[in-house]
Formats: C-alpha cells, structure tokens, sequence
C-alpha cells in the first residue's frame, strides 16, 4: 500500500508541477499611449466699419438698397440713392492657419422714432467659412435694405450680429 500512496501521491506532484508550467507560460502584455493637447488663442471678432447704405428718397413704391461686401450700391428703379457708402468690415483675429465658420443674421430692424426698416440678406465675404492667414482676416459684409413705400424720412440706425467659431 505504501507503493499506491506514492504513486498517487507523484501523481499529485507532477500535476501540480504541469499545471504550475501552464501558468507560468501565460503572459500580459502591455504598452503605453501618447496625449496630445494644442492650446490656442481664442477666436475675436471687432468691427472696424460701419454697414451703410449712404441716402437713399423713397417714393410711392418700395423697393431696395443693396450693398454687396465689396461696398458697392445698387439702387432700387424706384429710389434715388446719394452719399457714398460702405460694406460692414470686422477685423477676425485668432490662431494662425485655424479655419472658422461665419453666422450672419436673416434680418434686423433700423429704427428712426418709430419708424422702421428691415435690413436682410446678409452675405460675406468671405462666405460661410474663412482662414486665419497670419492669424487675422477681413470680413467684409453686405445687406439689403427693404425701404417701403414713401418711407418716412430720418436717420435710420439699428445693429446686427456676426458669429465667429473655429472649426
């Protein structure tokens, strides 16, 4: 019996030796990732000029004042348009070679006493989006003025907004 005891007992042994190898053959793995951050300025927008129509005398009719981004007027058939006028300028300043996208408004109102305009179709130059070459650019705005039939006259005045954002 002795012989049995051994035996089951090198048994015992040699699986707990096998099982021991087993164990000692399974590896982790592991490796290390890198984390990357940029910090840059933030994106401004300032307004260096004024949105102008110049002076425009309505009629019986209405009709429209554009100016396109590169200051130029078009005046409605109906209106007579004097005094010079200009495109809205923003100076956009923020970090060089970031792209960003450009919001305008669908409309505003200039007022005179009680009296309104709208002012809508805003487009820009550049348009939708733009590059911060150098870290600025000009944006250059243009509008439609909506003058309705013998407007009242006045100095018209209101505001408008632009949005910048990085991309």
């Amino acid at each position: 019996m002795k012989f049995g005891k051994i035996r089951t007992l090198a048994g015992a042994v040699a699986v707990a030796g096998l099982v021991a190898g087993v164990a000692a053959t399974v590896q982790a793995a592991a490796t290390t990732g890198n984390a990357t951050a940029t910090i840059i300025i933030p994106i401004a927008i300032a307004n260096t000029v004024d949105l102008a129509f110049g002076s425009v005398v309505s009629s019986g009719s209405a009709d429209t004042v554009i100016v396109s981004p590169a200051g130029a007027r078009t005046c409605g058939g109906t209106l007579t348009c004097t005094n010079s006028v200009t495109a809205g300028e923003f100076n956009i300043t923020g970090g060089t070679s970031e792209t960003y996208s450009i919001t305008l408004p669908a409309s505003t109102t200039v007022t005179s006493g009680g009296d309104t305009m709208t002012v809508d179709t805003f487009v820009s130059t550049p348009s939708g989006t733009g590059t911060l070459t150098g870290g600025a650019e000009t944006l250059l705005i243009g509008a439609t003025l909506q003058v309705l039939a013998s407007q009242n006259t006045g100095s018209y005045t209101g505001t408008y907004s632009v949005t910048v954002n990085y991309n």
